[in-house]
């Protein structure tokens, strides 16, 4: 009895099917032909698609050694196998029988590629070494099953001898950056708040727009208001500066005396006004030299 043919939309049903098995069910791994679109008998070999597979990295890491041969770069070989002729788990089979050629041949090309990379730059020395495999190494190997192909890359870390020692400085660097950090958000927080009491201050003395005089008076009890560290410093910064306004004060005071002894009234007037706006402008009495010169009675001492 003759075979009956086969709709349209069958026989692309039955063609989508055989595409399917070549592609995912493996075939011809299988060694079964894949079938025509009529199924009435085999049709040529399609095309497989790759597969991959990628070596299991080894316990201990390969030596690379660094400029100078003092330090050597660690290196952690990354192998992935490719193969269009073969199974994935033939192709694992075949990348376990050649894995050690392999690796052996990423430390030929390697160890001339880092020789010239400064022992600290493990991230220059592998970039160079990624750059040299595909170009001077030997990846592809054959078999009875057909070929295979390697593609390599490392990843490097530094010696540990060198890591060991320039960790402290490290450790130093990030304590400096952060205390950096810190110190900046501290001390935008103490502007921030002595600005705040220093308006306060001045809306509750009613004097509106502090001038500088008027600042460097306030700043240091607003200060106390904003941060105890703050405080102390600014304490430290006025005690200072009163003692040698003090010392300045004292020098004009005497010069004035002096010079109203000797007659010379004019410039013991000029004295007197230098004295005045000098302590004005540096916040203290501009008349307290008078509790030197007049008695409690009102008589000159």
């Amino acid at each position: 009895m003759a075979r009956r043919p086969q709709g349209l939309f069958a026989t692309l049903r039955e063609a989508y099917r055989a595409w399917r098995r070549s592609k995912y069910d493996d075939g011809r791994e299988q060694g079964g032909a894949a079938a025509t679109p009529d199924g009435t008998g085999p049709s040529p070999t399609a095309p497989r698609r790759e597969v991959s597979v990628q070596s299991i990295p080894p316990d201990e890491p390969l030596a690379l050694p660094a400029r100078d041969d003092v330090f050597a770069f660690q290196a952690v070989p990354v192998l992935r196998w490719t193969s269009d002729t073969m199974s994935q788990d033939m192709l694992r089979t075949r990348a376990q029988q050649h894995e050690d050629a392999a690796r052996e041949e990423v430390l030929r090309v390697a160890w001339r590629a880092t020789r010239a990379c400064d022992p600290a730059d493990a991230v220059t020395a592998e970039a160079a070494v990624n750059e040299a495999l595909p170009l001077h190494g030997n990846w592809c190997f054959e078999g009875a099953e057909g070929q295979i192909r390697c593609t390599p890359s490392v990843r490097l870390r530094v010696d540990p001898a060198l890591r060991e020692h320039v960790l402290p400085h490290h450790l130093d660097e990030l304590t400096l950056k952060e205390t950096q950090r810190i110190g900046l958000i501290r001390a935008e927080r103490a502007r921030t708040l002595t600005e705040a009491w220093l308006d306060v201050i001045s809306r509750l003395e009613l004097m509106g727009e502090l001038d500088a005089h008027q600042r460097r008076l306030l700043v240091p009890f607003a200060a106390t208001f904003a941060d105890p560290e703050f405080r102390g410093v600014m304490e430290a910064l006025r005690h200072q500066r009163r003692t040698s306004v003090d010392a300045l004060v004292a020098a004009l005071k005497g010069a004035r005396g002096d010079h109203q002894e000797a007659g010379l009234f004019e410039f013991a007037d000029a004295y007197d006004k230098a004295l005045s706006a000098f302590c004005r402008e540096m916040g203290v009495g501009p008349f307290s030299w008078v509790e030197g010169a007049i008695a409690s009675d009102g008589a000159d001492r």
